[in-house]
């Protein structure tokens, strides 16, 4: 058997052929937020079957992704433009980059995915995955993958499509839900405080029991106002970081 027929046997035993610069596209391992690992991993596995589905198109492995991005150094710094993340495509010799976050706020698995053209194009898409249903991960991937992944080879600047700001609506609502929540956790110690301190409230029928009854009162009041803070902080830092990632998102 000659050389190259067996270069082509072991290149076909032990996978697909190795991408070049001008067909690679890169995978990047999904960032994860309010989600468990093994959900957006199950999340990225799946975007990463549509990827590999669409035409003209050379997905890098997980693998090679990773080889590639740790002896990257500071290639994928973070960028606040399209052109910063065009470049880093270009540094990392791949035609296209696909970035994705998994949400699991709010009770939906959901992914806001950007991909960045070494040509300076970038469009965004975001798709919803519910849990229970079987391969519904695959097919929407596909379909919101579909819709933004042409237009990157025919125009220079592409807006993002409307109501794909899928990560900042996520975080401005968990923000106010833990508002809300803080402010109801704020307003149950304001009441229990205020009964405890009108002569003892109910305990002041307890008689022998009353010191113990008082303490849990005191005690039931003081972790309704630590959870209030807690909620009011979460709140307040998720609504600033949506307010930052709307502005990052304006075209």
């Amino acid at each position: 058997m000659s050389l190259t027929a067996t270069s082509l046997l072991l290149m076909t035993l032990s996978g697909a052929a190795p991408c070049d610069a001008d067909t690679r596209v890169m995978l990047v391992p999904f960032e994860r937020l309010a989600l468990p690992s093994t959900e957006a991993r199950a999340l990225e596995d799946a975007t990463r079957r549509a990827v590999a589905a669409l035409p003209d198109t050379c997905l890098e492995s997980r693998e090679d992704t990773l080889e590639r991005l740790r002896g990257s150094g500071e290639a994928l710094a973070a960028c606040g433009n399209a052109e910063c993340r065009s470049a880093q495509a270009t540094a990392l010799s791949a035609r296209r980059l696909v970035r994705g976050v998994a949400l699991g706020v709010g009770g939906i698995r959901s992914v806001a995915l950007t991909v960045t053209d070494s040509r300076g194009t970038e469009t965004r898409a975001q798709f919803e995955a519910p849990a229970t249903t079987p391969g519904e991960a695959d097919a929407r991937a596909r379909q919101a993958l579909q819709q933004v992944w042409a237009p990157l080879g025919t125009a220079r600047a592409v807006r993002e499509p409307r109501g794909s700001r899928v990560l900042p609506k996520v975080l401005l609502g968990a923000g106010g839900v833990a508002l809300a929540a803080g402010v109801g956790f704020g307003l149950a110690a304001r009441s229990t405080e205020s009964k405890v301190s009108r002569h003892g409230g109910e305990c002041a029928a307890a008689g022998e029991t009353f010191e113990a009854c008082f303490s849990s009162r005191l005690g039931a009041g003081r972790r309704q106002a630590r959870t209030s803070n807690v909620l009011l902080g979460v709140g307040a830092l998720l609504g600033l970081g949506g307010a930052v990632s709307f502005i990052w998102e304006l075209p």
